[in-house]
């Protein structure tokens, strides 16, 4: 919110997020939810990941580089059905 110099008021009013809720998170007397997390995420453009703990997701740059790979056709994929044994 500092970074991006908004206040609670102006935070919960772009992202829908109730003030009282948005502070009730950073107090630690709120349990967050998911679909608000990302609301207020998309509008601080940081990662939900980020919004929690305060430092960025160490898995972003290897989900990122995978994804890249996968839409160039870098990566296979084979899947193969695996049968249990059953014991007679």
């Amino acid at each position: 919110m500092k970074s991006k110099r908004l206040s609670f008021a102006e935070l919960a009013k772009k992202s829908g997020v109730s003030k009282s809720t948005i502070h009730g998170w950073t107090t630690g007397r709120r349990v967050q939810e998911l679909k608000e997390l990302k609301r207020v995420a998309t509008i601080l453009e940081v990662s939900i990941h980020e919004l929690v703990f305060g430092e960025p997701d160490p898995f972003e740059a290897k989900s990122q580089e995978f994804l890249k790979e996968l839409f160039t056709g870098d990566v296979r994929l084979t899947v193969h059905k695996i049968e249990r044994m059953r014991s007679k």
